[in-house]
């Protein structure tokens, strides 16, 4: 098949596009040309560079060119979807879209598993510290209600998939390098709230292998997929996976604190979102019956790809994880709060 990419160099697309090639695929990739092309097999891959809200760039582009496919990995605003509608309208073949499961988690009306038809639940209030990005998911929900009403159409075919937090080497989010790195350290945990709500990640591989195996099932045309792991974990759980996993010699000891006050912590927030990684706050688990259903989607055991992202994040990854500059400040806090607990516990008893 042809097909373009809008992105394609980023840690979810770049694996998209990797799959892609691998199957014997003519990519395209539209791309700005800041990211650096780091492809083994960049000479099978052509580029188109440019801004994808010029609109006579990309009208120009569908008028003189044809694609089966046209993914977009990169919409953030509706605004952006429409220009790339009006351009590729009646030119493409289906048009595949990179959603989100932040167009459920901004709502506070959701049965577990969040099965796909959840996606329009009356909104929560506004809360900024929503820990899967309230305007995000609020603007990729929006993205969605105007794909489907193109949708109908039928001149502009849509699928779309909705993935939680992505996980893997070189994730620029460096979520489990927050982790990683605390315990290497050797020093005391601090966790927001229980550690007890159970949630679901996704290894970027698998996530990338459902979107290039949705070209081999025409029935998914028109729909709305979640894709995560079949794995289950608290964040409790899943520290403890992770430190034996590390084969540190040193156990460290785990302080949890209400979340209420951890949010008023001058270092739980740090570039306008929360600084310690995973979902504190609710329960965030998807079903995944249907993809697994539609397209015979596998996940990949944590153990298996975790070992890889250690590794990765050991051996190759420079710098600190995100917030980590207030290391010790942490530590302080832990030393304070437990000197504290301490002496209430022996009033208590006095």
């Amino acid at each position: 098949m042809k097909i373009l990419l809008i992105g394609g160099t980023g840690f979810i697309s770049s694996k998209v596009t990797e799959f892609l090639i691998e199957k014997g695929h003519s990519v395209t990739l539209f791309v700005r040309g800041k990211t650096p092309i780091n492809f083994s097999n960049s000479k099978k891959i052509n580029f188109i560079y440019g801004d994808r809200h010029d609109e006579m760039l990309l009208k120009d582009l569908f008028n003189k060119d044809h694609f089966d496919v046209l993914y977009d990995m990169i919409a953030y605003e509706p605004y952006e979807t429409e220009i790339v509608y009006k351009a590729a309208k009646g030119k493409i073949g289906r048009f595949i879209h990179c959603s989100t499961i932040s167009i459920y988690m901004v709502s506070d009306d959701l049965s577990t598993p969040i099965t796909e038809d959840q996606w329009q639940s009356r909104l929560m209030p506004h809360f900024p510290r929503n820990p899967f990005g309230m305007n995000y998911g609020i603007n990729k929900r929006k993205i969605e209600e105007y794909l489907w009403s193109i949708h109908l159409e039928k001149d502009f075919p849509v699928t779309t998939i909705r993935p939680p937090y992505v996980c893997g080497p070189k994730d620029p989010a460096k979520r489990d390098y927050f982790w990683i790195q605390r315990i290497l350290d050797k020093r005391p945990l601090l966790v927001p709230g229980s550690g007890d709500f159970s949630g679901q990640v996704v290894f970027v591989n698998d996530l990338a292998k459902a979107f290039v195996n949705l070209l081999d099932y025409p029935a998914t045309i028109g729909q709305a997929y979640n894709v995560a792991s079949g794995e289950i974990n608290t964040l409790n759980e899943y520290l403890g996976k992770l430190i034996k996993m590390l084969h540190t010699d040193f156990k460290p000891s785990i302080t949890h604190i209400p979340q209420d006050l951890f949010d008023s912590l001058p270092f739980s927030y740090f570039n306008e979102g929360d600084v310690f990684t995973f979902n504190t706050r609710r329960p965030a688990i998807f079903s995944i019956e249907k993809i697994k259903n539609d397209i015979n989607f596998e996940f990949t055991p944590f153990e298996n790809w975790m070992r890889e992202t250690i590794d990765w994040f050991i051996n190759n990854h420079k710098g600190n994880s995100t917030g980590y500059s207030f290391r010790n400040d942490e530590i302080d806090f832990i030393n304070k709060w437990q000197y504290e607990y301490s002496n209430l516990i022996t009033r208590v008893k006095v």
